[in-house]
């Protein structure tokens, strides 16, 4: 890949089209994994990226216990799987969090949910089941009973030793129950990803403030700031700096002495007033590529000193899919998390692409779950400035390059769901 890098310095260089399966081969290559770790309580460990894989120290459930409100009895060996009506004496209560007395054949206790099943009693009838004396002191059923009938045995989840969470995995909700289930209190975790943002541009409105003409709200630092703090990103966000050299530079010096990563949205053209490249350039060193496919062709990496930098387009839709497509898998993988790369299903499309085109495309589409795979349909304007596509779409489908097809084509399919957590 070191061929596809370029001497910055030298606006004349076009450098060639790569695939976009080359330029994540080059940013996985270069993603730094985080190596440092804390300790967390479980209240503050969710969507944290787990450091050591959390083994059992114990059983779980610990003890035999009852899958639900009833009667254990001690079932004898003539009474098993035997038709007809069987009768016992009610001799014990056991509600849960308590332990019963041993029961003698022909006996039965009350029980409920999650109690541990007393020493004899080798099976548990629902209490639906059961006809209840009028004391309570003897209960009748009428159907054939086995050994073993509603009895969550020990270990039945868990097994002592047994690794419940892989080290790389970044933590949702079921995970941290499973790891308060086996009585784990704190998690080693990975160090939150530090990500320095900013945004050049003397267009650049904030949202609150009249517009004059020529002048835009800046949609992607919002976009930004929300992307890379639903990763648990810890943002560091010097807002709109002016176009100038020396102010990006600033920026930049900034930034780079605190985070892992740095990035930001337009600003790395050859124009006059597109200071963001000349300065990457200048602090440290920069890949620029254009990449074949649409929306989203430029997209700048590089370094200063220690910390990464990532340039994405300007157009709004360009900045979120780049973003997706390459930001994300790469913080991921600077994070720690095992599995970083994006997923996809296949859907089918409820369009015709009739027009091959030379780079790999991602429309903007919303399914319909009523045909199996599920039909994908386009929006009608797919403009990179067109934000209100995005929130439209449930997400985008990725159609070759050089592809033409009828309505039914199977292609793949990335979710925004999934992209955006």
């Amino acid at each position: 890949m070191n061929s596809q890098e370029i001497d910055c310095s030298c606006d004349q260089v076009q450098q060639p089209l790569l695939s976009m399966d080359e330029a994540l081969d080059f940013l996985f290559d270069a993603a730094v994994v985080n190596t440092n770790t804390h300790f967390v309580s479980l209240d503050n460990s969710l969507y944290q990226v787990l450091a050591q894989d959390i083994c059992s120290t114990i059983n779980v459930p610990d003890f035999d216990n009852s899958a639900m409100d009833g009667y254990a009895i001690n079932l004898k060996k003539d009474q098993i799987n035997t038709p007809g009506g069987f009768s016992f004496e009610v001799i014990d209560r056991i509600p849960a969090g308590s332990i019963g007395n041993t029961l003698t054949p022909g006996h039965a206790a009350r029980i409920f949910t999650g109690a541990p099943i007393p020493q004899g009693a080798n099976t548990v009838i629902m209490q639906e089941e059961c006809e209840t004396s009028e004391d309570g002191n003897r209960i009748e059923t009428w159907r054939p009973l086995s050994l073993g009938e509603n009895i969550r045995p020990m270990g039945n989840d868990i097994q002592t030793r047994d690794v419940i969470l892989q080290a790389g995995l970044q933590l949702k909700p079921q995970d941290v129950a499973l790891a308060a289930s086996v009585g784990v209190a704190e998690l080693e975790v990975f160090n939150k990803l530090k990500v320095g943002i900013f945004f050049t541009g003397d267009e650049l409105i904030e949202p609150g403030n009249a517009l004059n003409k020529g002048e835009i709200y800046n949609s992607n630092r919002y976009a930004l700031v929300a992307l890379l703090k639903q990763l648990n990103c810890e943002v560091i966000n010097l807002g709109n700096i002016k176009d100038s050299l020396d102010l990006t530079c600033k920026a930049l010096k900034i930034l780079a002495s605190d985070c892992d990563l740095i990035m930001t949205t337009g600003g790395v053209s050859v124009g006059e007033e597109d200071h963001v490249k000349p300065a990457v350039d200048k602090l440290g060193k920069l890949s620029l590529w254009r990449i074949k496919m649409k929306p989203g062709k430029p997209l700048a990496f590089g370094h200063i000193g220690e910390s990464a930098f990532i340039g994405l387009p300007g157009n709004p839709v360009s900045a979120m899919v780049t973003f997706f497509l390459f930001a994300r898998p790469f913080i991921k993988k600077m994070q720690g998390v095992s599995v970083y790369k994006n997923q996809t299903t296949q859907v089918q499309t409820n369009f015709d692409w009739r027009r091959p085109k030379p780079r790999r495309e991602f429309v903007r589409v919303k399914l319909d779950h009523s045909t199996i795979p599920a039909s994908a349909s386009l929006y009608p304007k797919q403009g990179s400035d067109v934000l209100s596509s995005v929130v439209w779409a449930d997400g985008l489908v990725e159609i070759p390059e050089d592809s033409a097809f009828t309505q039914g084509e199977i292609l793949n399919y990335y979710s925004l769901t999934d992209l955006t957590l």
